[in-house]
């Protein structure tokens, strides 16, 4: 019996006809152009019959609730999110479950169709017109072999704010589905801040499906490390164009640990904007991946999308594919893309030797200023945290 049909059995939950598809569908592989470059090993590795629900973490400091600020934790039992000690109380348009989800597209992301058929913690938030919301989810589960399958589903209407942090710590030898599905009414804004870390042979999954309407705002920054293996999936259209996407991602690999980003934004209207920055730092024989795809039909006159992946190599042995894609059909458009790698610059680092500077501390500031371009851009719920605290 396959992994997949070990996991099914042990831990899935919804409609006999979408275990039946997956099954079918199988696990991602290599073949699939998609995941060329990502080896799913360490999935492979996690033991099904091990794996469970578990409860939030004892004992863990996090900084105090800010005013006006709604927390949530997840529960003891792992299957659900509760109200945090200190939070304000959460608007009517915020509901909590636990149920299986249903309904993934055929051409959802893998990561959906595995999580529609499993239990877990669900958040569905409505905010009216004109209401705004800061929200903080910590996700901490306090026990090895943990499975989290958090889903958020967010609706903003017209004009409707939303400031959202995201707090992911695993344990060591867990599996995390993270899903957001996400709609945004005209002028709705949603700031949106992750910070993602692992522990040992940890692996996250992680999907977005984002839709704008014209003058709505997304930005998405998401910090992610210590994983042996994260794959994030954030998808964007902009329905009828005339919105602004920013997404900034940071990930920091070492080891041989896998941080996979594939991302994909799509414009269905003219004057849309895209600023997108993605930065790695990559060790030992850790592998960095970066798949970006833009896609500009003939409609989407007026675009303006920048795309940029910038990564450092910090060893000989570490590994980069760094795949930037632009698909263009639109002829008045302003849009560019590149990829750079490079490794800590000798001159700079004699600079700073040659100032009383040990070298030690001077790589370990040129990293952190690598770092900072992201971090000091995430919105203000993201401040609070020492992000870089434990990843340098």
């Amino acid at each position: 019996m396959s992994w997949l049909n070990h996991f099914l059995q042990a831990h899935g939950s919804g409609s006999e006809q979408a275990i039946d598809q997956l099954q079918q569908q199988g696990l991602p592989h290599r073949r699939l152009e998609p995941w060329r470059f990502t080896d799913i090993a360490p999935l492979t590795g996690l033991t099904p019959a091990l794996l469970k629900p578990r409860g939030a973490a004892q004992a863990v400091a996090h900084p105090a609730v800010e005013s006006g600020v709604v927390r949530l934790m997840l529960a003891q039992n792992g299957c659900n999110f509760v109200l945090a000690p200190g939070s304000a109380q959460p608007p009517t348009g915020l509901e909590i479950e636990s149920a299986p989800r249903g309904g993934a597209c055929a051409d959802s992301a893998w990561v959906f169709q595995l999580r529609d058929v499993l239990a877990g913690p669900a958040l569905n938030l409505q905010l009216e017109p004109g209401e705004s919301l800061r929200l903080e989810l910590l996700l901490n589960p306090g026990e090895a072999n943990a499975l989290l399958t958090p889903h958020l589903q967010i609706h903003l209407a017209d004009g409707a704010s939303l400031e959202l942090f995201v707090q992911l710590q695993s344990s060591e030898n867990s599996l995390i589905l993270f899903t957001s599905i996400i709609d945004l009414g005209n002028a709705a804004q949603l700031l949106e801040a992750q910070s993602l870390s692992g522990a040992e042979g940890a692996v996250l999954l992680s999907g977005a499906e984002v839709k704008q309407a014209p003058s709505s705002r997304y930005e998405r920054s998401a910090f992610v490390h210590g994983w042996a293996l994260a794959r994030q999936e954030p998808r964007v259209q902009q329905t009828d164009g005339a919105a602004h996407t920013c997404l900034k991602d940071l990930a920091i690999a070492d080891l041989d640990q896998i941080i996979d980003l594939h991302s994909s934004v799509r414009f269905d209207g003219p004057n849309g904007c895209l600023e997108q920055l993605q930065k790695a730092l990559v060790d030992d024989s850790a592998h960095s991946i970066f798949n970006g795809s833009v896609q500009v039909p003939r409609l989407a006159q007026g675009t303006d999308a920048s795309q940029l992946s910038r990564h450092m190599l910090l060893s000989n042995r570490a590994r980069v594919d760094a795949k930037p894609e632009l698909a263009i059909i639109a002829d008045d458009v302003r849009c560019s893309h590149g990829a750079t790698i490079s490794s800590l610059a000798d001159e700079e680092l004699f600079y700073m030797q040659s100032r009383g500077i040990k070298r030690e501390q001077a790589v370990a500031l040129l990293k952190k200023g690598f770092c900072m371009q992201i971090i000091n851009s995430m919105p203000a719920l993201a401040r609070s945290w020492d992000l870089l605290k434990q990843s340098l």
